[in-house]
């Protein structure tokens, strides 16, 4: 019976260590050194040979163009916004961005109306280019047309998307 239980013993001991010569050191417990290499070599967990990354967009959203209170000197008219002097400057800037975005050469917001005669003598100005004289006859030109009521109106230029050529004016009503 010594035979047996010897020889098993024996077998026992040799497939242990065989299979720690086959297996890989699993990390062991840091205990109360405090760091992960020593000078003998590292002792946790090993940096890995890999990172998985998250997939790169290639298509980076585009950033919102800015809205100017003056265009560049080779600015040409290419969209004019009229609005309502008593919208906020969030709305308008809102409204100038999306107009910038359409085909339309005259675009109303905030409950301006633009008269037909107003519009025929706007499109002579669209194209040409962006300086002193033009500023003020897109002025004159929404001021007369928005003036046919009870009341004169006051218009000025509140902004400007120079990237569309979009103009944007608004009609403030004066008592």
């Amino acid at each position: 019976m010594k035979f047996s239980f010897v020889s098993l013993a024996a077998v026992c001991l040799v497939s242990v260590s065989a299979l720690q010569a086959e297996e890989p050191m699993l990390p062991q417990s840091l205990g109360p050194v405090g760091g992960y290499h020593t000078a003998d070599g590292p002792r946790g967990f090993l940096k890995p040979s890999k990172s998985i990354k998250p997939p790169v967009s290639t298509s980076a959203p585009a950033p919102a163009p800015a809205v100017v209170q003056s265009p560049a000197a080779d600015t040409r008219l290419r969209r004019l916004v009229v609005v309502s002097g008593t919208m906020s400057p969030e709305a308008i800037r809102d409204t100038i961005l999306a107009c910038g975005q359409t085909r339309m050469p005259v675009t109303t917001a905030g409950g301006v109306s633009a008269p037909a005669p107003m519009l025929s003598d706007l499109a002579g100005l669209f194209g040409s280019t962006v300086d002193e004289d033009t500023k003020k006859k897109v002025l004159d030109t929404v001021r007369k047309g928005m003036g046919s009521g009870a009341k004169p109106q006051r218009v000025e230029v509140v902004g400007w998307l120079p990237s569309e050529g979009v103009m944007a004016v608004a009609v403030y009503p004066e008592s």
